[in-house]
């Protein structure tokens, strides 16, 4: 991807990423990552369950042509992956379940997103995913 280098003025600060785990919580949702353990340079099936009150959700509705977007980001250089799930898209009646072919490059801790509308509401649900 070509890219073009940005200076900012002010002082920069580092904030670690959250530990790994797989649940998130986002708006009352929770978000479950199942399919690993994810080795680099692999692909490997990934499924994102979205939940709320402990039931299925079973209303997500189309955002950009498809259910959710999978964005990820590497920890120590910011190497990313953008992926969309397996299916086609059927009215507001995507989930519980999302499966993704996840390929990630590098070993290290992964800043996932996974963005899913309901309601017309766009949630954002931020995950930290070791990658072996």
């Amino acid at each position: 991807m070509l890219s073009q280098p940005v200076t900012v003025p002010g002082t920069a600060t580092v904030t670690p990423l959250p530990p790994p785990s797989p649940t998130t919580e986002v708006d009352g949702y929770t978000v479950t990552l199942s399919g690993g353990p994810i080795m680099a340079g692999q692909e490997h099936p990934l499924t994102a369950t979205v939940s709320r009150n402990g039931r299925p959700v079973t209303d997500l509705q189309p955002y950009l042509d498809t259910y959710a977007h999978l964005t990820a980001f590497h920890d120590n250089d910011l190497a990313f992956a953008h992926l969309h799930p397996h299916g086609t898209v059927n009215g507001d009646h995507g989930g519980p379940t999302l499966s993704f072919e996840a390929m990630l490059p590098k070993a290290g801790d992964w800043r996932l997103f996974l963005q899913f509308r309901t309601a017309g509401v766009l949630h954002t649900a931020a995950v930290t995913l070791p990658v072996g």
